[in-house]
């Protein structure tokens, strides 16, 4: 039997998955938009054939979703 997960902004049980992306995933402290990501911390890289799902859990009421990266 597993842990029931509660988010961490609503406290509503979280559904327990995978996000994948095949481009990179970045973060930036800033809000303004850009033209590129050149430069920007990459916390997820570009898949070349084959992308990697990386585990994560999302509230869907609140949208959040939390996951580990590296």
């Amino acid at each position: 039997m597993s842990d029931i997960v509660k988010c961490s902004e609503c406290s509503t049980e979280v559904k327990q998955g995978y996000i994948f992306s095949p481009r990179r995933i970045c973060w930036s402290e800033s809000a303004d938009s850009i033209y590129a990501d050149f430069g920007s911390e990459v916390l997820v890289k570009d898949s070349i054939l084959k992308m990697s799902k990386i585990p994560a859990i999302r509230c869907e009421g609140c949208n959040l979703v939390t996951f580990k990266y590296k």
